[in-house]
């Protein structure tokens, strides 16, 4: 049983490989009785509140036996804060819903820095709410710490359809210096110009912005 006995290990460490975090790769070789050896000893760490990786881990031992657990825990707030985000963002992955939207925004003001990076992270960006556009604009207002605030600038694009891939390296520069201006009025003013705009951009539709 080493495949089992590796994961047991990881929860031991402090290393880099724990700083990876726990991935498939734990889980890919075990056989179906270490699965569920696996998926009880995590079951244990979630019901105690749970942690991002725990979270994480009990939907890569067995997803479907997951889902119902972490959804149950979720809505009687039973989760740790890092713990609810991993459990919202691993639920609407498996069936994409804005009824999780407010365990992101909640997050976004977390006295932790990395539950506010994270919750900025892992927010889907496809369904944009009046409520998530004002999250994000006010972490860009007013977050401190750099993470969270790429983060949310990121995601604040993404929301708009605003991403490298989509609309090239110059126009998302253009859009990304001016949510991070220091000039307030500037920031504003650029929170306009997404507002204004169709959610869906392309290159040629931006062109306007460089000259």
């Amino acid at each position: 049983m080493n495949t089992y006995k590796n994961f047991l290990d990881f929860f031991g460490i402090s290393n880099r490989e724990r700083l990876d975090g726990l991935d498939a790769s734990y889980f890919t070789d075990m056989t179906a009785q270490e699965r569920a050896n696996a998926f009880d000893y995590l079951r244990a760490l979630v019901l105690d509140g749970g942690s991002r990786e725990t979270v994480h881990g009990l939907f890569l031992a067995d997803a479907d036996s997951a889902a119902p657990l972490v959804q149950a825990l979720l809505e009687t707030h039973k989760l740790r804060e890092d713990a609810q985000i991993a459990a919202a963002w691993n639920l609407q992955r498996r069936a994409p819903s804005s009824a999780l939207l407010p365990v992101f925004i909640r997050a976004m003001t977390s006295k932790d820095k990395y539950n506010r990076a994270n919750a900025s992270f892992y927010v889907p960006a496809d369904l944009l709410t009046a409520e998530l556009d004002a999250a994000l604009k006010d972490m860009i207002r007013t977050e401190t710490e750099t993470l969270p605030l790429v983060n949310a600038t990121n995601k604040l694009l993404e929301c708009h359809g605003i991403t490298r891939e989509a609309v090239g390296k110059d126009v998302f520069s253009y859009f990304y210096r001016g949510l991070r201006s220091d000039d307030v009025n500037a920031r504003e003013a650029m929170f306009g110009e997404l507002d204004e705009s169709p959610r869906s951009h392309d290159s040629a539709h931006h062109k306007r912005y460089l000259t």
